[in-house]
């Protein structure tokens, strides 16, 4: 979801910065952003991808520019998939004009999603999605349990078609829970979202494992809690001991809390602001919390 606040400075000397100015070869794998693979293929995707409720719902000429470089520099920083939906304002539409405008759209890995009742209106709608984003659409996802059984059978048909390379759901909400594992349970999918967060870590007890043991990707929405952290921060200094695993912000903070979790494939938050973009961005290089750390991450929010 939308970050909603600022989250530091002190972002001149970056990995991506120095593997860059190095060509970026193979000598230089530990500059590259992190990536876990798709368990469906092996494929692998950059960890920090980018999510765009909120922010590239609506482009004017007041932020136009802003969005352009937002979107160069999620590429240049190694990020890869992009995540939207039709129910996002013309987030697609917006999208699709800035890849192209910035020459990245063959760069990135492109999930939408679909919230029609029948197959008819699935299928315009992704037609529709395809007008926007221009292909391949490479994650379709059923949004929030919207006719579920009569979509799942559609998505499936579009991926043995070839149209889709891989097929998921999502949810944003915590009380879904219970639906949600029992879908991961049910039924073959490559991938599924859902909130979780150094906030709200109920996803640790069931979801987690399960997507783990089932072999599911696991995207991350509302890991700021729609900006609630940064709220609760405040003006309070990042502990000095967020150094030890290369953070320097509080939104990095929060993303590597969530990266730290094997089974999180990636996660998708948004912005439309370009220096918040690099700081979430940062998230995904360098080291990760352990457990231990993870536990002392959680009481300094829990204190704060």
């Amino acid at each position: 979801m939308l970050q909603a606040g600022a989250a530091g400075a002190g972002l001149a000397l970056a990995p991506w910065q120095l593997s860059l100015a190095a060509g970026a070869g193979d000598d230089n794998a530990e500059q590259r952003m992190r990536q876990r693979a798709i368990p469906a293929t092996g494929e692998q995707v950059p960890v920090v991808g980018m999510g765009s409720s909120g922010s590239y719902e609506r482009m004017t000429s007041d932020n136009a520019e802003a969005l352009r470089t937002v979107m160069k520099q999620f590429v240049a920083m190694g990020g890869t998939l992009v995540d939207t939906s039709p129910s996002y304002g013309r987030a697609e539409t917006h999208i699709g004009e800035v890849a192209r405008e910035t020459g990245v759209r063959d760069e990135l890995f492109m999930a939408t999603k679909v919230r029609k009742d029948s197959r008819e209106q699935t299928l315009d709608q992704f037609r529709a999605s395809i007008d926007k984003l221009g292909e391949p659409i490479d994650l379709l996802q059923i949004h929030n349990f919207i006719g579920l059984e009569s979509q799942w059978k559609t998505l499936k048909q579009l991926k043995d078609e070839g149209r889709v390379r891989y097929i998921g759901l999502t949810h944003y909400l915590t009380s879904a829970f219970d639906e949600l594992e029992h879908q991961m349970s049910s039924k073959d999918m490559d991938f599924v979202q859902f909130n979780y967060s150094i906030m709200t870590p109920e996803a640790e007890e069931r979801l987690l494992p399960l997507a783990a043991d089932r072999g599911i990707a696991v995207l991350v929405n509302r890991a700021f809690n729609d900006g609630a952290i940064f709220g609760r921060v405040g003006d309070q200094e990042l502990p000095a001991y967020a150094r030890e695993f290369d953070c320097n912000s509080w939104a990095q903070f929060a993303l590597k809390y969530v990266l730290a979790n094997e089974a999180v494939t990636a996660v998708i938050p948004a912005t439309s602001d370009p220096e918040h973009l690099v700081d979430n961005m940062h998230a995904g290089y360098g080291a990760l919390p352990d457990a231990a750390m993870r536990k002392r991450m959680r009481d300094t929010i829990r204190n704060l």
